[in-house]
């Protein structure tokens, strides 16, 4: 895709410093490429008559339904105060944001235009794309802007909500936030709110609140390339072509179906039998391994960082005890696990940063394995005996709960094995609260500054208040988000000296670094996933001639 780069426009005005963000797109398009697989017989591969190599043509191939299987499906559709994040990935094709990322994190604009941020005022301006209408014929508009961003501070769907004083709408495309402390990361928790139809969910609420937001669960209105025609919980999702989308001449396809398989070896069989084009979410290593040894195109996302955390923030908690939390660090032999499960895929992780990221900090590995200094700590704790406990998990870590299990009954820890549903999985760890251990997963981030989404302050994940964090901890982490900086490039040194305190204080056992992939057919032109699970432009998908 070509896209024009981000421009920083540093602008002054009323004595202050006022830095904006502006991103300017003409447009854009597909990269094409021509897929040759050489490393297969040396000539090039015989896969089978819907999977041959072609040439990519000069232009996108107009129409067809693109048919994807994915493991879940989303549980909440259309209204985004409401949202998890499947809900969110789901609702990509429909509902669209103020902004989006291109590859390192660099901010595009959706439907704004252009935003900007003043520290000094406490303000965020927010300056909206016109001639953009809804999926019901109305307007977007700063109105429309103001009454969404109600939905979201009322039910607290961003992390930020509770620093936003009051929402001034200036014209009918300008609308300013009014804040009581201003930081970086403001741009992006209210820039990827996804926007809904003020009017379709009024009408369909007939003055009800509650009716309206009962109704927009499962009916979303919005500005995307896609309405949905049909929508089964838990079976499937269809989307069909808006044809009055706001981008000339998009989307190409004219469809989208997906349907939950949440087996991988059904998910595999239906998409070698040609029964779909792309497999969405797929983190089964050894059907990656087959499928990219079969000539399948795979998209690779930063994957996902899985880690032990705990009731640390509970002081009746065996886990309040750092030294505890120590000890089942220097027990578990990451290198080891990682290389069995993921088949050399899998990045050990020694610190909550990936090797790959901005702000991982090079050599840093506070505990590495070592079982007898796991076993010396344990008895300073008193626990010279070990203990029993549970570790929360889902179905599909079973291999790794099996694994963890083993490495702490090494050191006289006795786990036993909480595998939940994802309904009660996701109740505890991101909603209710948990006991004792859970092994989780969290997303990573282009720029690195995943330390604040999923541990920060104020976090967008882990939010439940179980997981201890030190005062130091969190004022390294609020220097890091100071106006002094005005994005995660700009605080990188800070970032990594919140990381590395979080390591100190052992916040969470970070692990390993897993693989999440899109597999699909050589004639699919999709870049979903190349940048992360929440970015998807299904407008410039398309597929050749096959």
């Amino acid at each position: 895709m070509k896209k024009t780069p981000n421009k920083e426009i540093l602008r002054k005005g009323k004595g202050c410093n006022k830095r904006i963000n502006h991103i300017e797109k003409e447009g854009k398009m597909k990269k094409y490429y021509i897929v040759l697989l050489t490393v297969l017989f040396a000539v090039g591969l015989v896969f089978a008559s819907n999977t041959a190599a072609v040439a990519a043509p000069d232009k996108p191939v107009r129409g067809g339904t693109l048919r994807c299987v994915a493991r879940n499906l989303s549980r909440v559709l259309g209204y985004p105060a409401q949202f998890d994040t499947v809900d969110m990935i789901f609702s990509l094709p429909v509902l669209e944001k103020l902004v989006d990322w291109e590859k390192n994190a660099v901010f595009t604009p959706v439907l704004a235009e252009s935003w900007e941020g003043d520290p000094e005022a406490l303000t965020i301006t927010w300056h909206l794309r016109k001639g953009v209408k809804f999926h019901d014929g109305t307007d977007w508009n700063a109105e429309a802007l103001k009454w969404n961003f109600e939905r979201i501070i009322e039910g607290r769907g961003r992390p930020s909500t509770d620093k936003v004083k009051s929402l001034e709408v200036v014209d009918e495309y300008t609308l300013v936030m009014h804040l009581s402390e201003f930081n970086w990361m403001m741009f992006e928790d209210f820039g990827f709110a996804q926007m809904i139809s003020p009017t379709a969910f009024e009408k369909a609420g007939g003055g009800d609140m509650e009716k309206g937001k009962q109704w927009a669960r499962m009916n979303p209105v919005g500005t995307g390339p896609f309405k949905v025609a049909e929508y089964k919980r838990d079976a499937y999702i269809k989307y069909i072509k808006n044809d009055n989308y706001w981008r000339q001449g998009m989307p190409y396809l004219d469809g989208i179906e997906i349907h939950a398989l949440p087996d991988p070896m059904v998910a595999a069989a239906k998409l070698e039998a040609g029964e779909a084009d792309m497999w969405l979410g797929v983190t089964d290593v050894p059907n990656i391994l087959d499928l990219k040894e079969k000539g399948y195109k795979i998209n690779w996302e930063l994957g996902m960082s899985t880690c032990i955390i705990f009731d640390s923030n509970n002081p009746k908690s065996i886990f309040a005890n750092k030294k505890v939390r120590d000890a089942i660090e220097y027990a578990i032999d990451r290198p080891a696990i990682a290389k069995m499960l993921g088949q050399g895929l899998y990045e050990p992780l020694f610190q909550l940063a990936r090797a790959k990221s901005p702000t991982y900090i090079e050599g840093y590995n506070p505990r590495p394995y070592n079982p007898e200094k796991a076993k010396q700590l344990l008895a300073e704790a008193g626990y010279h005996n070990g203990f029993k406990t549970t570790m929360l998990a889902l179905p599909p870590s079973r291999d790794a709960v099996s694994a963890l299990k083993s490495y702490l009954g090494n050191i006289g820890i006795d786990v036993s094995a909480d595998v939940a549903d994802f309904g009660r999985y996701f109740g505890s760890v991101f909603g209710t609260g948990f006991k004792d251990m859970a092994l989780s997963v969290y997303g990573n981030h282009p720029d690195g500054k995943e330390i604040f989404v999923h541990f920060g302050p104020n976090p967008a994940t882990f939010r439940t208040g179980d997981i201890y964090k030190s005062p130091k901890f969190l004022s390294l982490c609020n220097e890091a988000l100071s106006h002094k900086y005005m994005n995660a490039a700009e605080a990188k040194d800070k970032i990594k000296e919140a990381i590395k305190q979080a390591g100190e204080d052992a916040i969470a056992v970070p692990l390993w670094k897993t693989v999440n992939v899109a597999i699909m057919y050589p004639y699919v032109q999709s870049d979903y996933y190349t940048i992360h699970t929440i970015i998807w432009t299904p407008y410039d998908d398309f597929m050749e001639k096959h």
